[in-house]
């Protein structure tokens, strides 16, 4: 738990639509923390499951500001925001479930020497099922923490920030639907805004809970990522491997000498590109067969995350507006020269 030597005023902001099951717990942790928000801004897109009902008797408790509006994720965490009265702003999602002293953690981390003006949170998982410990092994880096990604790529389930850094870098991109939050981490950060890392800031959430919303999740974050050029040696490099793989087994029925190539480059892939992650969740799981379990669930993800890459890409040539609000927005076409 972290004491507080100074009380800061902070926004707590987040988005929310067709989240019935969840938004209680999500709620309600957000009202039980340790150190109080000053207000907490829910924007609902225009939920139909009974997810605005629920909210709006927080909202007549005087509980929360609740903002109702038919958006995507982005348009709602800057409507959010927008109305937001303090300078310091705490980002998190529905679905988590909030650790009770996030927000201290949050607060402390602003009090830091560094005068940082982007506190990059933590989160963990909320396993209920092998599957899903299988997911978070194969879609997770167990390093993350210790790594970059953790201080300069965080997730807007767990993040804070001054209200003068959105500002400057234009809000959340209201024309991307996935990776807007790695969008505009990435933004920040080359605008020169300074990150720490505060690890015991934690929300917890559940990752995907079958092959259906684990495919739909991927594919909409390559898509997201294919749109703006995120990632994109990673995919070209995956793209590779598997054109050679394909296209050999496509030709085998007239030569079995096409098996060679086939079997090369499927082993070379599962080497460079799956075999470590695969090897460290023997380290953090007991699960029976978990290495052959995980690498299953990796070429499931890199074969969804493929596709959507392509679907990403076109949308970049069937409508400009991916590539003239990208630059619009943060002065350049296309991420692909970044290597990110």
């Amino acid at each position: 738990m972290a004491k507080n030597s100074h009380i800061n005023n902070i926004s707590i902001i987040a988005t929310v639509l067709n989240d019935k099951k969840t938004i209680s717990t999500f709620i309600d942790s957000l009202l039980n923390q340790h150190f109080k928000a000053n207000e907490i801004i829910i924007v609902d897109g225009g939920s139909i499951d009974g997810t605005a009902e629920i909210l709006k008797e927080y909202d007549s408790c005087g509980k929360i500001k609740l903002i109702t509006k038919k958006c995507n994720i982005a348009e709602g965490r800057n409507i959010a925001i927008s109305n937001a009265t303090n300078e310091l702003i705490a980002v998190s999602d529905s679905g988590c479930d909030v650790d009770e002293f996030w927000l201290d953690e949050i607060n402390q981390a602003f009090l830091s020497p560094k005068k940082p003006d982007i506190i990059a949170g933590n989160y963990k998982f909320n396993c209920l099922t092998t599957f899903e410990e299988v997911v978070v092994l194969a879609t997770s880096d167990p390093d993350r923490e210790s790594s970059d990604a953790a201080i300069y790529y965080p997730s807007s389930r767990s993040l804070a920030f001054k209200k003068t850094a959105w500002q400057i870098a234009k809000g959340y991109p209201e024309w991307l639907y996935a990776a807007e939050d790695t969008l505009f981490n990435i933004r920040l950060r080359q605008l020169g805004f300074k990150f720490i890392f505060a690890p015991k800031a934690i929300v917890k959430w559940r990752p995907r809970e079958n092959y259906r919303a684990l495919t739909k999740q991927q594919f909409n974050y390559a898509r997201g990522n294919g749109r703006v050029g995120i990632g994109t040696r990673g995919y070209y490099i995956n793209l590779y491997y598997h054109f050679i793989i394909f296209m050999s087994l496509i030709l085998l029925p007239f030569s079995i000498l096409f098996i060679i190539p086939a079997s090369i480059y499927s082993y070379r892939h599962i080497k460079n590109n799956l075999w470590s992650q695969a090897k460290k969740a023997t380290l953090y799981s007991s699960i029976k067969n978990v290495t052959y379990q995980v690498l299953i669930i990796m070429e499931h993800s890199r074969l969804v995350g493929m596709l959507g890459f392509i679907a990403g890409r076109w949308d970049r040539v069937s409508n400009k507006k991916f590539i003239s609000s990208l630059y619009s927005w943060m002065g350049s076409k296309s991420l692909d020269k970044f290597n990110i």
